[in-house]
């Protein structure tokens, strides 16, 4: 009987810290996107060497849990893009008319999230759209929208739903139109009654995910969206179409 056990070897102190950041990735306490502290500070939080840190950022790398930008820090990766985002890519390069079927996907996520978000939102993701609407409501007044701050919005929505998988597939799907996002809110650009429509809406769906009034958040959510399809069909007629 004793030939099915093996002897329990300690873990190495890097195993440890990728274990560890693995497990807030799964857990949605670590968002796609997210940059992780410089290594001085990483590794005195954790209370272990650099060379132990560096060796953990190694492996999620080769994992493709983190990925390590020149000059700009460490990342945690949305983790469905080594998947789906080149074919996907190519496939909205070479059809663009493909984009409001990849945006219906969009959809179907986004009225999920604001539901499950109502549901199940704590006080700190209330303080962080908070944060972003602040954000967005100092753009609306110099007519300037930012799309990192539109997505970080319906983001921090997704990550309150309590699902890594939306949260994931929801930034990549974002990563993958960002080219037809920008060039969206590059033509809104001064169009102040536009933007302040955008804002009013994100505010409303904000209202019913803080009231928890899941039916509320969802049917908010679905306006907005509608809206912002009708506003492609009318701002880039040539390239949105059916």
């Amino acid at each position: 009987m004793g030939t099915v056990f093996k002897k329990v070897k300690l873990q190495k102190v890097s195993e440890e810290v990728a274990g560890q950041i693995r497990d807030l990735v799964k857990d949605g306490k670590l968002a796609p996107g997210e940059k992780l502290p410089s290594e001085r500070v990483f590794s005195e939080m954790l209370g272990v060497g650099r060379s132990s840190l560096r060796e953990a950022i190694n492996t999620l790398e080769t994992q493709g849990f983190v990925e390590t930008r020149k000059r700009q820090g460490v990342y945690v990766c949305s983790l469905g893009a080594s998947i789906i985002s080149d074919p996907l890519r190519q496939i909205l390069k070479e059809d663009s008319n493909k984009l409001l079927q990849l945006y219906e996907v969009r959809k179907d996520i986004e009225l999920a999230s604001a539901f499950a978000a109502a549901e199940h939102r704590t006080p700190a993701d209330i303080e962080k759209m908070l944060q972003v609407l602040e954000k967005m409501e100092a753009d609306a007044e110099k007519s300037m929208p930012v799309l990192y701050n539109d997505l970080e919005f319906h983001l921090a929505i997704a990550r309150s739903g309590q699902n890594i998988f939306r949260n994931h597939i929801l930034k990549n799907i974002f990563d993958i139109s960002d080219a037809n996002l920008q060039n969206v809110m590059g033509i809104m650009i001064g169009e102040k009654t536009r933007i302040l429509g955008l804002l009013e809406q994100h505010q409303a769906i904000f209202t019913a995910i803080e009231q928890q009034n899941p039916s509320k958040a969802r049917m908010a959510m679905a306006t907005h969206l509608s809206w912002v399809e009708e506003q492609w069909k009318q701002l880039l007629p040539e390239k949105i179409t059916r």
